[in-house]
């Protein structure tokens, strides 16, 4: 690959699943572009991670829906594109498939880019520059960009402050080989996937296994955040609840050492018992801490400020750094806007937020605002829209409450929509003048037990619906002033039948207890829609002049 000369237009670190589609959108809107990688091939982190070599992330080839947008829902590791750009779909019918497959995908689907990727460039200096910034490489090289994607991921390992964590074997090193367990005692510190994930590896081996960590187990199905403990790595919690040798401890680890023969002490703190401490010992300790950030390859002056424990960068609402503008964040980082609620650490998530990441860097590019589109603003058209949308939108599906479309009523962009942009970028920017009407899918409450949820399944009154289920909000110059919670849907449709694939979806009708009948989810979710609209006075606001 030929050494890139001159200024770019935009230069991208980092050549996994984020800097892949990242280089293919703005490759697509023809600019200039390097993306480097400091290994040898792409996506170095699923070459090593996860060290089991097992996806949690889904791939459900079966669906009986046609739209590929709609079956984007349920693939969780395809990158975005156009009619040729491969699909995971085809590369495995595991429904959690392995590390190595989707190695294989993102080597195809980087083979259209060859051109623009730099592999063997060690990333280790980010800079100001005449030109905008640069990028020098361990080898020498420099790259001198406008702008500059940092998309490198999670690199180092997060560790907790404890006296005697350097003793231990750390997940990002230690060597998985199952034998070296066999009747062993063995702590693993953390309650996270990875953490499971190495535990159930070693049941077969190990004489005993502890998990170890001061907070709670937290699942996805009770929070519904993917990156929570998965049902996939649950085996292990059965071995521990019917007592067979192992455990999941809450506690705090104080203090480790380790004997001459080996034997690692652990003095721990019990979380669920004030007072109470308890003295270990093992054969071996293996920190699954979880992963951070690494900003040391910024210059002092552009370094980003962490958080969420020290693990991502801060960023605006728009993933762009706080204090240097035109260096953006792609990829699992992109979580520092929505840490453990929504999708942004995983594929299926920083997909769709790089798609909007896109545009606002040709938007900086071009001094553009983000595109906006021509929408049939009366209320039938609009009520078909929303709810085609709802039913059809991976975006919105699979980021719930933080990308929305936004339609506007009046003000300088009257008569557009905004699709699958942050939520809070809009509220903080675009829709301070005028008056806009938002369009998300969000989670209500589940209570106390996920799997038995009360509810009331009303259509006009009572509270949202827990399950997932789309929301209207009309925002007047920045302030929410009307907001209309529609009804959950078992196949997450709200399409008539006639308008779906032929045998796809399930329920044709259900109970509203408010109205005091039954009826097709379909007509319901219009009823509410055109509800929402006849109560802001749609007609009345769209025939208002856009300069209002």
């Amino acid at each position: 690959m030929a050494e890139t000369q001159g200024v770019l237009d935009v230069c991208i670190v980092g050549a996994g699943p984020a800097g892949l589609q990242t280089a293919y959108f703005l490759r697509e809107k023809g600019m200039r572009i390097a993306l480097l990688e400091r290994t040898d091939a792409v996506s170095g982190f699923f070459r090593k991670f996860p060290r089991q070599r097992n996806l949690i992330s889904i791939n459900k080839v079966n669906t009986g829906l046609s739209d590929p947008e709609a079956r984007l829902r349920y693939d969780w590791n395809s990158l975005l594109g156009d009619d040729e750009t491969p699909l995971f779909t085809a590369y495995s019918r595991k429904y959690f498939p392995k590390a190595d497959v989707l190695v294989d995908y993102l080597d195809d689907f980087a083979e259209p880019l060859r051109d623009i990727i730099h592999c063997n460039k060690d990333a280790v200096r980010i800079c100001k520059a005449d030109t905008g910034y640069a990028v020098h490489c361990a080898d020498g090289s420099v790259f001198e960009a406008r702008q500059i994607v940092v998309s490198t991921g999670v690199t180092l390992p997060w560790l907790p402050e404890l006296k005697g964590l350097d003793l231990v074997e750390q997940y990002t090193t230690y060597d998985p080989s199952p034998e070296r367990f066999d009747d062993k005692r063995v702590l693993i510190l953390g309650k996270g996937n990875a953490a499971f994930e190495t535990a159930e590896s070693l049941i077969e081996h190990a004489q005993a296994i502890h998990v170890m960590s001061p907070q709670p187990i937290k699942f996805a199905w009770n929070t519904h955040f993917v990156g929570h403990v998965r049902a996939v790595n649950t085996n292990f919690i059965d071995t521990y609840q019917l007592k067979s040798q192992n455990a999941v401890i809450d506690a705090e680890a104080q203090e480790i050492t380790r004997d001459a023969d080996g034997t690692y002490h652990v003095s721990a703190t019990m979380a669920a018992a004030a007072g109470h401490t308890i003295e270990l010992q093992y054969d071996h300790v293996i920190a699954c801490t979880g992963f951070r950030f690494d900003p040391m390859i910024f210059d002092a002056e552009i370094r980003p400020e962490l958080h969420r424990f020290d693990k991502f960068p801060k960023m605006t609402p728009n993933w762009e750094h706080m204090s240097a503008p035109g260096i953006w964040f792609a990829g699992t980082v992109m979580q520092s806007l929505d840490f453990k609620k929504t999708m942004s650490g995983f594929i299926h998530g920083f997909r769709h937020n790089i798609k909007a990441l896109a545009e606002f860097i040709e938007g900086r590019a071009q001094g553009t605002d983000f595109p906006a589109h021509p929408v049939d603003m009366r209320q039938e058209a609009l009520v078909h829209r929303v709810i085609d949308r709802f039913s059809v939108s991976a975006g919105l599906f699979l980021q719930p409450g933080f990308l929305a479309d936004c339609y506007a009523i009046s003000g300088p962009l009257a008569g557009n929509v905004l699709s699958e942009v942050p939520d809070n970028w809009l509220t903080e920017g675009v829709m301070k003048k005028g008056s806009y009407v938002t369009a998300t899918l969000e989670f209500g409450n589940f209570g106390e037990n996920p799997l038995h949820v009360k509810r009331e399944h009303v259509a006009f009154e009572g509270e949202p619906d827990p399950f997932i289920h789309p929301v209207l909000r009309y925002w007047v110059d920045g302030e929410c002033r009307h907001q209309r919670h529609m009804s959950d849907h078992l196949d997450a449709d709200w399409r008539s039948f006639a308008n779906r694939d032929e045998g796809a979806g399930t329920v044709t009708g259900m109970t509203y207890t408010d109205e005091g009948r039954t009826a097709a989810p379909a007509d319901m979710a219009a009823a509410q829609a055109t509800r929402f609209f006849e109560e802001i006075g749609i007609m009345a606001e769209a025939a208002r002049p856009a300069a209002e």
